[in-house]
């Protein structure tokens, strides 16, 4: 065990986070070998839960709805879905209760959310999450869903990439050619 640290010491070339995980040159984290949960995990099983228990409070309410509902009827296969995620979502929660975070060394509760939502979202995450909400945006006023889509597409995998523009604009002219053949030629679907 001693032997295989070292190893893995001698070969990381990362460095150590506030959080403990280590961060590759790439950015990419990796996560701790001593068995801790990451950073956000617990809240992250509660809101898989939450999320559950509407779609199967949604999924009853269908069912209800139906003048005969029986098993093979429509409402059957949410309600076994959503029944499903629930019921595992708190399987899950129950099992991270006893469970270590890399955050549980933090006292106050300021110090947990700052470090889990620096974890959870970083740069990466928040351009993008911006270049959705400028996409979402563009379409909602009205700007042409093909040249809004082609621009997102391009400046994503320009920023994800970061390297190639030739070979990014090319992947978007084959990606949005084959959103326009599928969706426009083939299901005549007509968009904004």
């Amino acid at each position: 065990m001693k032997n295989q640290e070292n190893i893995h010491a001698a070969d990381s070339t990362g460095e150590i986070n506030a959080v403990g995980t280590e961060v590759q040159p790439s950015g990419a984290q990796v996560v701790p070998e001593s068995g801790l949960l990451n950073p956000g995990e617990k809240v992250f099983t509660v809101i898989l839960f939450l999320t559950g228990a509407f779609f199967f409070y949604q999924a009853l309410t269908l069912w209800n709805s139906m003048p005969q509902p029986r098993a093979s009827s429509a409402a059957a296969l949410p309600i076994f879905t959503s029944g499903i995620w629930t019921l595992l979502s708190l399987v899950a929660i129950i099992e991270n209760i006893r469970k270590k975070t890399s955050l549980s060394k933090h006292k106050s509760i300021a110090e947990k959310l700052r470090e889990g939502v620096a974890y959870v979202f970083p740069k990466e995450v928040m351009v993008i999450i911006g270049g959705v909400v400028l996409y979402c945006a563009l379409l909602f006023f009205g700007v042409n869903f093909f040249i809004v889509s082609s621009l997102f597409l391009y400046g994503s995998i320009c920023y994800l990439r970061r390297r190639g523009w030739i070979i990014n604009i090319i992947l978007t002219a084959i990606f949005m050619g084959f959103i326009y053949v599928v969706f426009t030629m083939l299901f005549n679907v007509v968009f904004p």
